[in-house]
């Protein structure tokens, strides 16, 4: 692997580790909801988009915009049926949110019809085909298409918090949400709006990125690690940090690539995940550019 590749690759992976992870801290931020079922989400909405797509149901477009709505509609069901009940439970939010990240990945298995042994990975169609030679290396156009469409997905989420309406009662209820209530907010509406949010940036990232990685059932706990390393990273809640954190975590990773001999070198880039989260809970829990603690 070339410098070349390491930055292209480095910075595709930091665009759709960014869009994840900012999904991941964004419910924290304004719920203080620490929802363990995100990666599952991302997992989901590319075998969504497979399975229709495989079958010759609709055209691929249709198909993300199915797969898209399906996993939003998840988040609001994942609020009001699971969350909301039990939200000043943190422990409980988890717990049950962690069971719905094994319930779907059991669901796959089962419509998979196959033991886990037996299951093949599956990758979405890329946007762009073919190569472009950058500095006289060969580079699939599809990471240059995935940088391009997750910074309009920033882009487009930035300018939404800061200047709409919704985006408005969001930030009030991240700073306090008994002076939203006060101010006629309803807390719990843009709970579950910001929770389907969330969802819909981990579609999207899933949309971008199994085009060129190919995932298996089992694959959402690892984007789960990957969200929950770059957040403690770059700071919980902490919209500009999780992106700063995913950029490190990105380019650590394709810098272990090109160090570490294969087969080394997957076990030794999932094991800086680990080592973030720890290292960061010990000795900043805050992270980069995070809140300070709840009281």
């Amino acid at each position: 692997m070339s410098i070349i590749s390491i930055l292209v690759y480095g910075a595709a992976l930091g665009c759709v580790l960014a869009v994840l992870a900012v999904g991941f801290s964004l419910v924290y931020g304004v719920g203080g909801i620490i929802n363990l079922s995100h990666g599952a989400y991302y997992i989901l909405t590319a075998y969504i988009v497979f399975w229709f797509i495989n079958a010759n149901i609709v055209a691929y477009p249709i198909a993300i915009i199915i797969g898209l709505s399906l996993i939003a509609l998840l988040g609001i069901v994942t609020y009001l049926a699971l969350i909301k009940p039990i939200q000043h439970n943190e422990i409980g939010v988890m717990i049950v949110t962690f069971a719905l990240a094994f319930l779907i990945e059991q669901a796959i298995l089962v419509y998979e019809g196959s033991k886990p042994e037996e299951i093949k990975d599956i990758s979405l169609i890329p946007f762009a085909k073919g190569q472009i030679n950058i500095f006289g290396t060969q580079i699939d156009a599809q990471y240059i298409v995935i940088m391009i469409a997750a910074v309009i997905i920033l882009s487009c989420l930035i300018l939404f918090i800061k200047k709409s309406r919704i985006g408005k009662a969001i930030r009030a209820v991240s700073q306090d949400k008994d002076a939203a209530k006060l101010m006629g907010i309803n807390v719990n509406l843009i709970l579950m709006f910001v929770l389907t949010l969330s969802a819909v940036l981990a579609g999207f990232a899933a949309i971008l990125y199994v085009s060129v990685s190919p995932i298996y059932p089992n694959y959402g706990w690892e984007y789960l690690l990957i969200s929950m390393s770059v957040v403690l990273l770059g700071g919980l809640g902490s919209l500009p940090g999780s992106v700063i954190g995913a950029f490190i975590i990105s380019f650590s990773r394709f810098i272990c690539f090109y160090l570490v001999d294969i087969p080394y070198n997957v076990a030794y880039s999932g094991i800086i995940y680990l080592a973030v989260i720890i290292i960061m809970l010990i000795f900043r829990p805050c992270g980069i550019l995070g809140k300070k603690e709840r009281t």
